[in-house]
């Protein structure tokens, strides 16, 4: 069992990671304009942030023992389901926090290089 949360952990954060700048690479044939195309790269950047935290969160709802903690190894009895939740939320966040940003860091620079390729090369490119 611990291979398989292992191996999903690996998937997740390789999503993370790869996914952005791999969209905002594949929009650069699109002929859209305007609003259209910031919401695009917009849902492109944050999506899969989004994605995965509302994923784990939920994965991990349903394993409520009326324990907290047990991140670190410390473990208490909580004070309800919404204590259990809140806590989940939390560890979610922290730990998907780097992989999300790292893929909007490099979905972002993937963007400015198209950019300035379009401009250097004309807009025919």
């Amino acid at each position: 069992m611990d291979a398989v949360l292992l191996l999903l952990t690996v998937v997740v954060f390789k999503l993370l990671v790869l996914a952005p700048p791999f969209v905002i690479w594949r929009m650069r044939s699109r002929r859209a304009t305007g609003w259209t195309v910031w919401r695009h790269r917009a849902l492109a950047l944050l999506g899969p942030g989004v994605f995965a935290f509302v994923s784990v969160v939920l994965l991990w709802l349903p394993s409520y023992s009326g324990q907290c903690g047990g991140w670190l190894g410390e473990t208490s009895p909580c004070r309800g389901f919404g204590q259990f939740v809140a806590e989940t939320t939390y560890w979610a966040a922290i730990s998907l926090a780097i992989p999300a940003l790292l893929g909007m860091l490099l979905g972002v620079a993937v963007m400015v290089v198209l950019m300035i390729r379009r401009r250097v090369s004309g807009p025919a490119a």
